[in-house]
């Protein structure tokens, strides 16, 4: 709409009956917010500084840039190349026309233009799907790919150069690529791209169940290939011929699963092959397949396999304690000679046929979630963060000295990255998370404020606390690294608590008297220790040194603090005094995000004790065998636990049909019982004040695929 007026005010009453029918019962106020929220995001424009989109107050909005309409071009792909795929193109062949707007601007550089398609096209508002289970491995890291909120169904296609290069390093050909949104669910967990570009798979889950889709790019149209089911796929890749999907189904909070095979046409699966965990990786000549097998919620070790496709010839190449591989992610070099991984903050490679394991030249990593080798000679595509970026981007890693230069430079989080064969055409999964810190009294959700503005800052997704004095300290990623702010209701604006230095805060507790707060700092290698600071950011000092110490917890007397750390692959409770001093372990079982009680007498904790499923403990303040147990649903969030001020009951945050509310289980025992009622939206974090109103990090989180065409795929 805005696109087809350029200049004008369209008022929010027009958007609303634009996107919605007359009978449609939602919250129109938070959904346009969305709307336009994401509209910015892609354009990488500011509702403060707006060169696009601009906001008139109380009214509407104004697309304040250039436009110049004009036709659209094809998507790649126009003609199936599969051998025997004419049934399966016709099914799927169901071309629509569509217009495009080209935006002028001027920039530093000269002029520039990006590229939208006509948002009259399929505009839809799609409510988006619950978030995965988590297993343990990953609880600590905040970027496990969920997707939950509202999304808008549009298929935006930007000019790449809104990906800014970062750094003083060449920037790679950002004239030449364009990025095209494939799916608009917001609800996709794996993805992979044929080798000839004409079809993506990828793995959707709705209402808690995943399955496996087949899109014909040209056309637009969908097939589902097979069912998950509730069972969860990690990871999935076509064959090198794009004649068949491999997949993986496992359970939930277990280590491994089954690989099976399925034709790009459909039919059904067959298994072949047992005990993988991640993605496989196929052998560029289609003979084998290499994985990781990981046993880490055993306190086990990672191992590295190659196989035959029909489960033959098995054979280990490596093994690796914890932390093991990061996201079980392989891949194999397009020679077919050597394999390259991701080991703690580097890149390793070994040979396919058994050898030395070796580290890829370069600089160190912060962490690698995905990777992926293009054609012969060509580099390593790597999702990571590496240097002073915040969030995982896409890289390029020359395999020869391992130099890095950056392919994506915004905000969003990319989980995963897929190549075609001939390189030129890249597959990212990427997740947008809009959120906002907001007040409100349970009960009256209709009266919720928001203090922030809801953007991809990521307010309190890392975490936020309560002050005595009626402040919320919160993580935030406008400025990177994550950074730790403050925020008053009665004032304007927040304001930088550590106001120099690049540190990467999450998880803030503040004193029950308010004079210090003790925070999570994150450094390389996912190595994190508790920092101990004033609420003006002075008087530092690290209070903890393990390899992983997160979620303190302060009693109530403000002089000890209970957080969680990994040992031996474990996380376990411990206890430390505020000040410093000697920690004392807590418990020998599985426990994590630990809460202190109100009266200081107990422990609220997520365990994994005498069940494989995690469930909701109360732990003696001195340690021990929980006193009380409770198992709470699957759709719970493991990530955040707080007393409630009464002490009567622990809440959690519960994620149903995509919408997170927050609940409560009371400790006296029974069901539990929702606490707020929120029809859409996602929680990432909340705190109780004392007079019972709720402080909460609130706004929508989607994982999509999408495609970078005209990709040059070797360089060096």
């Amino acid at each position: 709409m805005l696109l087809e007026h350029p200049g004008e005010l369209v008022t929010r009453d027009e958007i609303q009956s634009h996107l919605w029918s007359d009978d449609t019962s939602v919250d129109f106020e938070y959904g346009i917010n969305n709307v336009v929220t994401r509209r910015r995001a892609a354009l990488g424009d500011t509702a403060r500084d707006p060169q696009y989109i601009e906001t008139l107050s109380k009214r509407g909005y104004r697309f304040v840039a250039a436009v110049i309409k004009q036709a659209s071009p094809p998507l790649p792909g126009a003609t199936p190349s599969h051998k025997g795929a004419d049934s399966a193109s016709d099914s799927l062949r169901a071309k629509t026309a569509s217009s495009r707007y080209r935006i002028l601007d001027s920039d530093h550089n000269g002029l520039h233009s990006s590229s939208i398609s006509d948002p009259n096209q399929g505009v839809e508002p799609v409510a988006a799907t619950a978030t995965p289970r988590l297993v343990r491995r990953f609880m600590h890291r905040r970027r496990a790919a969920t997707a939950t909120g509202v999304a808008l169904a549009i298929v935006a296609l930007v000019s790449f150069a809104l990906f800014r290069p970062w750094t003083s390093r060449p920037a790679i050909a950002l004239a030449t690529i364009e990025v095209v949104r494939v799916t608009a669910s917001g609800d996709i967990r794996e993805a992979d791209i044929s080798p000839d570009g004409k079809y993506v798979v990828y793995v959707r889950e709705t209402s808690g169940r995943e399955a496996l889709w087949l899109k014909q790019l040209a056309s637009g149209s969908e097939l589902e290939l097979a069912t998950v089911g509730e069972l969860q796929c990690p990871g999935l890749a076509f064959s090198p011929d794009g004649n068949y999907v491999y997949f993986v189904r496992k359970e939930s909070l277990k280590p491994t699963g089954d690989l099976y095979q399925v034709s790009f046409l459909g039919g059904n699966p067959t298994r072949v092959l047992t005990d993988i965990s991640g993605a496989p990786a196929i052998s560029p000549d289609g003979r084998k397949v290499a994985f990781v097998r990981s046993t880490l919620t055993t306190h086990g070790e990672d191992r590295i396999v190659t196989a035959n496709l029909d489960g033959s010839g098995e054979r280990v190449l490596a093994s690796y304690r914890a932390p093991g591989i990061h996201f079980d992610r392989i891949t194999w070099t397009s020679d077919g000679r050597t394999l390259v991984f991701p080991l703690q903050s580097s890149l390793v490679a070994i040979p396919a046929e058994g050898g030395a394991a070796k580290p890829i030249p370069g600089e160190k990593w912060n962490s690698i979630d995905d990777l992926r080798q293009l054609p012969p000679g060509g580099d390593l595509i790597v999702v990571g963060e590496f240097s002073n970026s915040a969030h995982p981007q896409i890289f390029s890693v020359s395999l020869a000295g391992g130099a890095v230069e950056p392919i994506s430079h915004d905000l969003a989080n990319y989980t995963a990255v897929r190549a075609t064969a001939d390189g030129k055409m890249l597959l990212a999964v990427q997740q947008l998370t809009f959120s906002t810190i907001q007040l409100v009294y349970p009960g009256s959700e209709n009266e919720i404020r928001s203090l922030s503005a809801e953007d991809q800052s990521s307010d309190g997704v890392a975490g936020l606390a309560t002050t005595p004095d009626g402040k919320i300290v919160y993580s935030s990623a406008a400025n990177p690294p994550t950074a730790l702010m403050e925020i008053d209701e009665n004032v304007s604006g927040p304001h930088r608590i550590v106001k120099h230095g690049a540190s990467d805060f999450s998880g803030p507790a503040v004193s029950p008297r308010g004079d210090f707060l003790v925070v999570t700092q994150w450094h390389d290698n996912d190595e994190a220790d508790i920092w101990r600071m004033d609420r003006h950011g002075e008087e530092q000092k690290r209070l903890t040194a393990g390899k992983q110490d997160t979620h303190p917890s302060i009693t109530p007397d403000g002089q000890w603090m209970v957080y969680s750390t990994i040992q031996n692959d474990k996380s376990v409770l411990m206890k430390m005094p505020t000040r410093g001093g000697p920690a004392i372990r807590l418990t020998d079982y599985e426990a994590d995000t630990p809460s202190v009680s109100p009266d200081g007498a107990s422990i609220a904790s997520y365990v994994v004790h005498q069940s494989p499923m995690p469930s909701l403990a109360i732990i003696p303040i001195t340690g021990g065998q929980p006193t009380r147990v409770f198992q709470l649903p699957e759709t719970a969030s493991p990530l955040t636990l707080e007393w409630t001020p009464d002490g009567r009951g622990v809440a959690f945050i519960n994620d149903v049909n995509g919408v997170s509310n927050i609940w409560q289980q009371l400790v006296a025992g029974g069901t539990p019982k929702p606490v707020t009622h929120f029809q859409n939206g996602k929680i990432f974090g909340f705190q109780w004040f004392h007079d019972g109103r709720l402080a909460l990090s609130r706004g929508s989180q989607t994982v999509d695929a999408v495609l970078l065409r005209n990709h040059q795929g070797n360089r060096h």
